[in-house]
C-alpha cells in the first residue's frame, strides 16, 4: 500500500512538472511571445553589424557587444542589456532604433522611439554609450 502511495505520488508530481512553464518569457504589447531574460533569448544583434539579426549558437560565446532578444512583429525586443566586450562611446548622441535596426545620427533631427540605444554611428557599426537599452 505504501509503494502504490508512493508511485501515485511521484507520478502526480511528475505531471504538475511537466505542465509547468520553465521557460522565463512573456509577451510583447501586441501579445507576442518574448524572453526576459538573456540566457533565453533566440536571437541577437551584433552591434557591429546592428542590421542583422542573427540565431543564438549557446555552443559559442559572443565577445563583441552585442543585444540578445527576440524578434516580434514589432521589430526587436530584448532581453537585458548590452553584452559583450568593447570601447563605450563617450559622445553618445546618436541612436539604434531597435524596432527597424537602423542608425540615427544625432544631426538627422529625429527623436528616438523605445525601445532605442545611444552611442556613435560609426562605418563599422554602432558603438554604445552605456549597457543601458532605454525601454520606455
Amino acid at each position: 500500500m505504501k509503494r502504490a502511495a508512493a508511485i501515485l505520488a511521484l507520478g502526480l508530481f511528475a505531471a504538475s512538472c511537466a505542465s509547468t512553464s520553465m521557460s522565463s518569457s512573456t509577451t510583447d504589447s501586441a501579445g507576442n511571445p518574448v524572453t526576459s531574460k538573456s540566457v533565453d533569448a533566440p536571437e541577437y544583434i551584433l552591434l557591429s553589424s546592428p542590421g542583422q539579426i542573427r540565431d543564438v549558437d549557446h555552443s559559442q560565446r559572443i565577445g563583441a557587444f552585442h543585444i540578445k532578444g527576440t524578434l516580434t512583429n514589432r521589430g526587436f525586443y530584448p532581453a537585458g542589456q548590452v553584452e559583450g566586450n568593447g570601447d563605450f562611446c563617450a559622445d553618445g548622441k546618436d541612436f539604434l532604433s531597435l524596432s527597424d535596426l537602423s542608425v540615427h545620427a544625432s544631426t538627422e533631427g529625429k527623436s528616438p522611439k523605445a525601445p532605442y540605444l545611444l552611442g556613435c554611428a560609426t562605418k563599422s557599426g554602432f558603438k554604445p554609450a552605456s549597457r543601458d537599452i532605454v525601454m520606455q
